[in-house]
């Protein structure tokens, strides 16, 4: 009995010293030094030195017969890099002296995420040579819509605006052999106008936050993004081609850094959904986007330029924060992503729709091209038939992810500096203006901060396409 009251009190003796040592170190992050003086234990996520990006930049400089060869190239650069640069840092995390902790290894990011670290595990971490930095586990919001209850919207209005099925017409399928890759909060994937071409496999779904088996969607803005790019009935840009989804936001609407990057690294090399058997040659045409946080903000950045160079288009919502000047949300805000502004049945853009320009270094143009995105009808979640109307960015987004669809059913191998400039090029701008300045730019002048380089329009850029014989 004796002993084990000696014991107890040096146990607590120790634990004392432990959780009053000083998070001081330079590698932790400030924010994360004030957590713990509050909490003992804290997900966090820990960077490595060597950064992906040289990895992807000799990535880029090789040649390769398909897109999927690329993507894989990606894979096993960017995996070697983060199974050698993180080994010392993984093997102490994996040693006796810690426990109650899970530790997710990030290849695309090279980062290691940690759940449960308590204070002595993070001092030990900021030690090792390997690790650049510590930060907290950061919590991202859906960019939440303004929904209509009624359900006043009988009419797809979005499609026919952006003369959608003229550009099946003349492409002469709506989206054959494309395949959409959405980030979003699930989707109801028995749902009557998204079902059918819900890709089957086994890579085609992955929840990061529950590993469950199939597509769920407690929230319902997931379902309606998905039915926005793909869903038939007349709701969709791109129904002919088939759909993949990421749960990177909960059903609160609300995810964390960790789980967005997880969802990042599957869009770029698709596994199943335990998170193994990675083929990316599965990899989607084009990932959709409707979440984000304040502006400036770069820990997305890696997955962008891993997204690059394995051919997978960012596409951003810009945010719903509007109707000021410079009111971009990350990572939407981002010159490396085609950010979307929202707009109107009568072409004026919608009071909500974030305006540019970004703060983000580099070209600080945003949007890049505006969509509809108020009061759009499309797939609701609570019932295998149920419609939803919405409003926000996040409903102008899908629209645009659908074209990008669209242009790569016609050619698998356009770049994205390619769609880009289709979708630049060929949005129309005969819109309604209400004379808004920002940035010593008005939006009647092309480009601007409010529409971009205009609202897109799918028959012009898919004629646009096959004029210049890139199909």
């Amino acid at each position: 009995m004796a002993r084990f009251v000696v014991s107890f009190c040096l146990l607590a003796l120790v634990a004392a010293v432990v959780l009053a040592a000083p998070a001081n170190n330079s590698k932790v992050h400030s924010f994360l030094r004030k957590t713990l003086e509050l909490k003992q234990r804290v997900n966090i996520l820990v960077t490595m030195k060597q950064r992906p990006g040289p990895v992807l930049n000799q990535v880029s400089a090789r040649s390769f017969a398909t897109r999927g060869e690329r993507a894989t190239a990606v894979y096993t650069s960017l995996k070697a890099h983060a199974d050698e640069t993180q080994a010392s840092t993984l093997e102490m995390l994996r040693s006796p002296r810690f426990f109650a902790i899970e530790i997710t290894s990030f290849w695309i990011t090279n980062q290691i995420y940690v759940q449960g670290a308590d204070r002595y595990l993070i001092e030990s971490l900021a030690e090792l040579d390997d690790v650049a930095s510590i930060e907290e586990e950061e919590i991202v919001y859906l960019q939440e819509p303004e929904a209509d209850p009624q359900n006043t919207v009988q009419a797809e209005w979005g499609i026919d605006k952006i003369h959608t099925e003229a550009a099946w017409a003349s492409l002469g399928h709506s989206g054959r052999g494309s395949v959409v890759g959405i980030i979003d909060t699930g989707a109801r994937h028995t749902h009557t106008l998204i079902r059918d071409n819900y890709k089957p496999g086994t890579r085609s779904w992955f929840n990061p936050y529950s590993r469950t088996q199939l597509p769920g969607d407690g929230h319902g803005h997931g379902t309606h993004v998905t039915g926005t790019t793909s869903g038939s009935g007349g709701i969709g840009v791109a129904p002919g081609g088939q759909w993949i989804s990421c749960k990177g936001l909960q059903d609160n609407g609300s995810g964390t850094n960790a789980g967005l990057i997880a969802c990042g690294q599957f869009m770029a090399c698709p596994h199943d959904y335990q998170g193994n058997n990675p083929d990316c040659t599965q990899a989607p045409d084009v990932s959709s986007n409707s979440w984000g946080g304040g502006g400036g903000q770069a820990w997305f950045d890696d997955v962008i330029a891993a997204w690059h160079v394995a051919g997978v288009i960012p596409v951003f919502a810009n945010g719903n924060s509007g109707p000021s000047c410079a009111t971009m949300l990350s990572p939407g805000d981002s010159p490396s992503v085609i950010g979307v502004g929202a707009t109107t049945s009568t072409d004026a853009i919608a009071s909500f729709s974030s305006r540019g320009p970004s703060n983000r270094p580099g070209d600080n143009q945003k949007p890049q091209v505006s969509a509809p995105g108020n009061q759009v009808r499309s797939a609701g979640h609570t019932s295998d038939t149920a419609f939803a109307t919405m409003s926000g960015t996040s409903m102008a987004t899908p629209h645009v992810a659908g074209l990008v669809a669209l242009l790569r059913s016609a050619n698998p191998n356009l770049t994205y500096a390619q769609i880009k400039s289709n979708l630049q090029d060929n949005a129309d701008r005969n819109l309604q203006f209400s004379g808004q300045v920002c940035n010593g730019v008005s939006d009647s002048t092309w480009p601007n901060y409010t529409f971009g380089y205009g609202r897109i329009n799918a028959l012009r850029s898919v004629n646009a396409l096959r004029a210049s014989t890139k199909i």
